[in-house]
């Protein structure tokens, strides 16, 4: 076992994997996107779970909620519903042409004429076609990653549980090759596809869902008990839609005749494995930050976007706490928030150091671990390093416009509206206050973002340049005023409102 690692599993052994996941968790990957965390992380969340292997009957009832993980030696396995029946009927047909397999496409037809004998339309000026390009239609309106993808690896917003699909990965020639229409049972075309790869969906989700149980392990269990109706309230906010999504997966899975195949097809297993212990300093922060936003009375689209950010700054979070304590550095390092226009003055400058400062640490931490040896057979093992930490925290700040510009030099870390809203919707809770100086504080405790002097003067000893955060902070102040959160109480007095109390 090795302490160092959460939970602490009695058969894991971390040396065996490379050094990236050794430093910041199994594991954290490039080609995985803004949204993909958020649904990985609620595919874990409403699923069955359990601690061990365990028959599924066994916990198949048991879903939306958090492990209490009283024995960390055992490892957490989940268990998601596939759904290919379903994700095929909303994707098929929207999909890149090249990677729509004739083996799908027979799929597809079958399971829309057995789905034309379930419905009724109720005037003739429609025909049961049109009904189900409808129902079709309605579902990708709620289309979240789907680019050029095949249809098997798009998902739609985490609206309803039925619509959260595990990742699918199809091999081309198993699909365009091996499988062929009328040859193969219909169960084979929905099971010959492979649902424990991480390409999209690449454990980044499975990692923060891990963090949140380092933080609610240091709460009351009722804690636990709110963020968990809190999640389940956001994943079933439109019912309408479970019911339909329902009906159009059973109606398959009726047609396919599941119980002649003498296999449940209902689920797959897949397991959680470890993050580092250190990242339990901030599970606090994470787990009250959260709690904060889901008690927040948003409209439900706002705070699916807002919560896939609010991860994304999380993950920011551990990874820079986790390379400040491989490399023993005792201050934090520092988030400099750069909100003025002037190219050359000083908050730019001390910005983009500060930025160019945690990328390099991101990236020096990993040869902690870094066994030159053992990965010298991988081409580009540095490359793929770089690519996991350092870039990866570039990909997702760029991402949720925490860092600027999109493209080019000079980076660093700037707020915009959607990214104040986040600070004041998970520092303060919902309906209440805190002075404009007291907000400015808890941004430095729980973020590490500097805006104003009093933070930065914490951070650097160049005293001369910090009455140009003063301007800084001025700026912060109308951002606030401008977005709705900021109440003056007299000239010298200001106060930040969470206002979205139900």
């Amino acid at each position: 076992m090795n302490s160092q690692f959460f939970p602490n599993y009695d058969d894991y052994s971390i040396n065996e994997h490379n050094s990236q996941i050794q430093t910041y968790g199994h594991r954290l990957y490039k080609d995985q996107t803004l949204y993909e965390y958020l649904l990985e992380f609620l595919l874990v969340f409403i699923s069955p779970k359990s601690e061990g292997l365990t028959k599924y009957d066994e916990v198949k009832r048991d879903r939306f909620y958090f492990n209490d993980l009283k024995d960390e030696s055992k490892q957490i396995y989940y268990y998601p519903t596939p759904r290919m029946g379903l994700k095929r009927f909303i994707f098929f047909n929207r999909s890149d042409l090249e990677k729509r397999f004739e083996v799908d496409r027979f799929a597809l037809e079958e399971h829309r004429k057995h789905l034309k004998q379930s419905i009724q339309v109720e005037t003739s000026a429609y025909n049961h076609e049109f009904a189900l390009d409808v129902i079709q239609d309605l579902f990708y309106g709620y289309n979240g990653i789907v680019g050029k993808r095949s249809w098997f690896a798009q998902s739609l917003l985490p609206l309803a549980p039925e619509i959260i699909f595990t990742e699918s990965i199809g091999n081309k020639k198993t699909r365009s090759e091996i499988l062929q229409p009328e040859k193969n049972l219909l169960i084979d075309i929905d099971r010959k596809f492979q649902f424990n790869q991480h390409m999209f969906m690449a454990r980044g989700g499975e990692v923060y869902y891990l963090h949140v149980l380092q933080g609610l392990k240091q709460f009351p269990p009722e804690c636990r008990e709110i963020i968990s109706n809190k999640l389940k309230e956001l994943v079933t906010s439109i019912p309408q839609l479970s019911s339909l999504a329902d009906f159009v997966q059973s109606e398959w899975e009726d047609f396919i005749d599941l119980e002649e195949t003498k296999e449940d097809f209902h689920y797959i297993k897949k397991k959680i494995e470890v993050i580092p212990k250190d990242y339990e300093d901030v599970a606090p922060y994470t787990v009250k930050e959260l709690q904060n936003l889901l008690n927040s009375e948003l409209d439900t689209f706002e705070k699916v976007e807002l919560l896939g950010m609010l991860i994304a700054i999380q993950i920011i979070r551990m990874m820079t706490h986790r390379s400040n304590k491989v490399l023993n550095i005792e201050k934090k390092q520092p988030l400099v928030i750069d909100l003025t226009k002037v190219t050359q003055g000083a908050i730019r400058k001390q910005a983009v150091q500060s930025y160019e400062q945690l990328e390099e640490n991101l990236f020096r931490a990993i040869f902690n671990a870094y066994d030159e040896e053992k990965e010298s057979h991988k081409k580009n093992a540095i490359t793929d390093a770089a690519k996991d930490t350092s870039l990866l925290v570039r990909k997702l700040g760029k991402d949720i416009g925490l860092v600027i510009p999109p493209t080019g030099v000079n980076m660093r870390m700037t707020l915009d509206e959607n990214l104040v809203k986040i600070l004041v919707l998970t520092l303060i809770s919902p309906g209440e206050r805190l002075l404009f100086t007291t907000f400015l504080q808890k941004c430095y405790e729980q973020y590490n973002i500097i805006i104003g002097p009093k933070e930065a003067e914490l951070h650097f000893d160049d005293v001369a340049y910090l009455n140009d955060f003063n301007e800084n902070e001025r700026i912060f102040l109308e951002l606030l005023r401008n977005c709705g959160f900021l109440k003056n109480l007299s000239d010298a007095t200001s106060i930040v409102e969470n206002p979205f109390k139900g």
